[in-house]
């Protein structure tokens, strides 16, 4: 298992998936840049004994396999997820999330985006990241808040906790425990924290969790999924956020995805709705999913030739 983790690292993949094709024969596939491949086939008999060791490192019920599971073990200074799950013919399947820490060595499509999202990141309200798994949401948040821990008190409540960082308090989601989210938020807000992290906005409580705590005049960072930052106000709404606590809250709306360079590596590109948009958005009038802005830094990457034209089409189009 540690050649292939070390092989899966090598080549910067973001996931490993351990997945049964036939009933004696498993698959091991990497996530790569938004793509999965084959590495190869193996018996069922080396898959179990694979995903058993897997789940000791993780410290998981190695006999438990058909309800889910989550956990974590540490490769070298690399801290991997590993999620499990049984099919309705009692398989587990296995994916292993491989948490790099990384965030000095982020790369921009132009550079300068993350200077002006620097710069753009308000003294409090709700400040939020969108995108995809996968797109380097943590990172960029990771950095914007390296930038005032020596200055102010930071605090994260993550699920699990991606990026150790020492200057900030960190607290971690245990949901066999009962410790949720807005718990969490609730517990944090008495330590007086200047700016609190929430990992994730998955629902409703929590949503309304991280939207008080930015009206009490604290800086709140988080993340949520959706399609594009347009969408992340729609979202909110969909999870029963009230319109007018959101139009006081929201200080600010970041998209991000990472986009495949002519270099093999990969660049963040973030598209970001300024308040003229914002309020648009909660007026329910009419705004385009991507901003002028979007389309530019596309358009003069692919014209520099780092990236292709059909990966600036793609993202053009998305």
């Amino acid at each position: 298992m540690n050649k292939i983790i070390d092989e899966a690292i090598k080549q910067q993949a973001n996931d490993i998936y351990i997945l049964p094709i036939s009933d004696n024969c498993y698959v091991i596939k990497f996530h790569v840049d938004g793509s999965a491949f084959e590495l190869k086939n193996i018996s069922e008999t080396d898959a179990q004994l694979m995903i058993s060791a897997i789940k000791y490192r993780a410290k998981m019920n190695i006999s438990e396999r058909r309800r889910p599971q989550l956990g974590r073990f540490q490769h070298d200074n690399i801290w991997l997820r590993v999620s499990t799950v049984g099919d309705f013919l009692n398989r587990e399947t296995v994916v292993l999330r491989i948490i790099y820490q990384q965030q000095n060595n982020q790369q921009w499509l132009e550079s300068k985006q993350f200077e002006e999202l620097k710069q753009s990141l308000p003294s409090s309200g709700l400040f939020l990241i969108s995108g995809p798994t996968g797109s380097g949401k943590t990172t960029t948040l990771y950095r914007l808040l390296e930038q005032v821990s020596n200055e102010k008190l930071v605090l994260t409540i993550e699920d699990p906790v991606e990026i150790q960082q020492p200057k900030f308090v960190q607290l971690q989601v245990n949901e066999d425990a009962g410790i949720y989210y807005d718990d969490l938020i609730k517990v944090a807000l008495r330590h007086r924290p200047e700016i609190l992290l929430v990992g994730e906005i998955r629902d409703g409580i929590t949503a309304k969790a991280a939207i008080q705590a930015a009206l009490s005049g604290h800086l709140v960072l988080s993340t949520v999924h959706a399609m594009s930052a347009r969408d992340v106000i729609l979202r909110l709404q969909d999870l029963g956020v009230d319109k007018q606590q959101l139009g006081t809250a929201l200080s600010g709306v970041v998209y991000q995805r990472l986009v495949p360079t002519t270099s093999n590596q990969q660049a963040a590109l973030i598209d970001r709705l300024d308040e003229m948009l914002i309020n648009r958005v909660l007026r329910d009038e009419p705004v385009l999913k991507f901003t002028k802005k979007w389309q530019e830094v596309l358009k003069y990457a692919a014209s520099t030739h780092k990236i292709s034209q059909k990966t600036a089409h793609t993202f053009q189009t998305l």
